[in-house]
């Protein structure tokens, strides 16, 4: 369990570490593999969300899923126009609640560069394991201006 200190201070450093939904590139289930190829090579993306015709979350997809789903279905380029991203989004990632603590991001954010925020089926946002990491950065350099630390016998 995080120390109620610590995760004060490192929460002080961030109104909140979502990125809202309106401020995140993603991508519709119905969009083509080629689309998917584009944004993410354009824009240099991992990965982004995938959401559907009503704006829920679907799960995530990156140029490593479509590069394994090429690979085995033997792809070619009018091939790829003619898929779309809903058979081969990641549903295996994990997502958070808006309310999730900060020991909760932490842990699943080990594995993934961004964690998809979500109330229900609504797609909030996500958080990014960079912020977090800048504000355990700023917790490392300042936190003994504000607390001191004491070795126990």
């Amino acid at each position: 369990m995080i120390d109620k200190n610590i995760e004060e201070f490192i929460l002080s450093r961030s109104d909140t570490f979502i990125v809202p939904a309106k401020n995140v590139a993603v991508l519709y289930a119905e969009h083509n593999i080629a689309h998917a190829k584009l944004l993410l090579s354009q824009y240099k993306y991992s990965r982004v969300p995938v959401l559907n015709n009503q704006k829920e979350y679907v799960g995530v997809l990156g140029l490593t899923e479509i590069v394994e789903f090429e690979m085995e279905h033997d792809f070619f380029y009018e091939k790829s126009q003619n898929t779309t991203i809903s058979e081969i989004v990641n549903k295996e990632v994990p997502t958070l609640r808006p309310s999730a603590t900060l020991e909760e991001i932490m842990n699943k954010l080990i594995k993934e560069p961004f964690l998809p925020v979500v109330k229900g089926q609504e797609f909030i946002g996500i958080i990014v394991r960079q912020e977090i990491l800048k504000a355990f950065n700023a917790f490392s350099h300042d936190f003994t201006k504000y607390y001191e630390i004491t070795k126990r016998n």
